[in-house]
């Protein structure tokens, strides 16, 4: 059975790159958290609409931002 690749709408990775930003993070370890390459972040600093992505990374980068988002309530 192949699994669908994800839509991440482009609002999703200014998030997510704003608040590693915010927490000093570098594309290195912004990458490390989300599982993925450096050469990763680099390309989603470059798109300017959404993207289809793995499903795992999609759910990585809802779970970062959530996990941040709840930190955050703390």
């Amino acid at each position: 059975m192949d699994i669908p690749n994800a839509f991440v709408d482009h609002i999703s990775f200014i998030r997510v790159l704003a608040i590693a930003g915010i927490l000093g993070m570098t594309d290195e370890n912004l990458a490390k958290e989300i599982g993925t390459e450096p050469s990763v972040i680099k390309m989603f600093r470059n798109f300017r609409s959404d993207i289809l992505v793995a499903p795992w990374l999609a759910n990585n980068i809802a779970h970062f931002y959530t996990k941040i988002a709840i930190y955050s309530l703390e």
